[in-house]
């Protein structure tokens, strides 16, 4: 894999006028991890709830950060990313408007959503740690595990690994993008590979087919866009999106699945089909924020496909702001500068990314999980200057 350098780099080949971006590392050598960081970090594994509390505990300590967070000074200017304030805080008033037009409470929901958004803009000033974080939820995902074959962590999925994160899918997203974002925290080569291929067994050991494809094309194209300008960079990504679909649609007929999972994708398949007929019918604003929900069976059911789940929440607005936020921050997209995408946090970032957008088509909610903005905060990171010693943070 190769291995970025410190400095600005060359300016791109063909006499582009622009130069890239100053390939700076988001964790610096002999990084020391704020302890408070690392242990939300490691939280974000804990998807259960406090009796008495209406939100789960990732988000509580999401928010238990932020507060903290608030009296930090940042590392990073918005100067030239301020878009993501100004559009967040915007998508937030339109999304809690028509929700209460459509006859919904939206607080509960939208409050979550911005606390997420924050979560995600913290970590991209530097008020939240980036390191620390990854390294707690390192830390955490390492004894979930542990855990769970001592048999003291909850095992809700018949010997599949799932733990404090309750479900198999959940745990294979966390596991999966858990493992690619936290191979930035080291520089070292082998260092890197274990990492990835812990990811890998733990996945498997999740039995996510959606996940498991998904982590392998994302792996593959980190692997291979080492030496890619962004242009083929561009096109290996859409042939991985090609790959993934193949690998997810054909692991259905591989050894037991053939047989051991008809009955619940079957059922999995009449919920799609539910909630494609609920997204066409939802006005071009969408239906209100916690409507993507169907009733089948007396029961009440998420969605499996996130794409669907803005459409129905948010309508077009939510959908393509939601997805473009995703792109600029795993792309590395700026309009003053390219950013270097053949390093290697460019190309694990973006990996990252890939896998939310994969997953996104079969697993529910993923854009608005924690972990989904945690690669939004990494992501937009790395496209923030630093702010000059002795300047005051408000000037930047």
């Amino acid at each position: 894999m190769a291995i970025a350098s410190t400095g600005v780099s060359p300016a791109p080949r063909g006499g582009a006028s622009r130069a890239l971006l100053p390939s700076a590392w988001l964790i610096p050598d002999g990084h020391s991890a704020r302890i408070l960081d690392a242990i939300g970090g490691a939280f974000l594994v804990y998807r259960s709830g406090i009796p008495g509390f209406p939100l789960p505990i990732p988000q509580l300590v999401i928010i238990a950060i932020l507060v903290l967070a608030v009296f930090r000074r940042p590392t990073r200017s918005f100067a030239s990313a301020g878009w993501y304030p100004l559009t967040m805080t915007l998508l937030l008033v339109f999304l809690a408007a028509e929700t209460y037009l459509n006859g919904l409470d939206p607080i509960r929901r939208a409050g979550s959503f911005a606390a997420l958004m924050a979560f995600a803009g913290f970590l991209a000033s530097g008020r939240i740690d980036v390191g620390s974080v990854l390294k707690g939820l390192g830390l955490g995902l390492v004894l979930n595990a542990v855990l769970f074959y001592l048999h003291v962590a909850p095992n809700a999925y018949e010997g599949k690994l799932t733990g404090f994160l309750q479900d198999k899918n959940a745990a294979a997203l966390i596991y999966a993008v858990g493992a690619l974002l936290l191979a930035i925290v080291t520089r070292r080569t082998l260092f890197r590979f274990l990492i990835l291929f812990a990811g890998a067994v733990a996945i498997v050991l999740t039995d996510s087919r959606t996940t498991m494809a998904a982590y392998a094309v994302a792996v593959a194209y980190l692997l291979v866009s080492a030496k890619l300008g962004r242009g083929i960079q561009v096109a290996a990504l859409a042939a991985a999106v090609l790959v993934f679909f193949w690998a997810d649609n054909n692991l259905t007929t591989l050894g037991d699945y053939a047989f051991d999972r008809k009955g619940s994708d079957a059922f999995r398949m009449r919920i799609d089909f539910a909630s494609a007929l609920k997204a066409q019918a939802a006005p071009w604003y969408g239906s209100g924020l916690g409507t993507a929900t169907v009733n089948l069976d007396s029961g009440t059911w998420f969605f499996h496909n996130s794409y669907q789940g803005l459409i129905v929440e948010g309508g077009a607005v939510l959908t393509v702001v939601t997805i473009a936020v995703y792109l600029i921050a795993g792309l590395g997209l700026r309009t003053n500068g390219f950013v270097d995408a053949t390093t290697f946090d460019a190309r694990a970032i973006t990996a990252a990314a890939l896998v939310v957008f994969l997953c996104a088509v079969r697993l529910g909610e993923v854009f608005y999980a924690p972990i989904g903005f945690l690669v939004i905060g990494v992501g937009l990171a790395r496209l923030l200057d630093p702010i000059e010693r002795g300047r005051p943070w408000w000037a930047s």
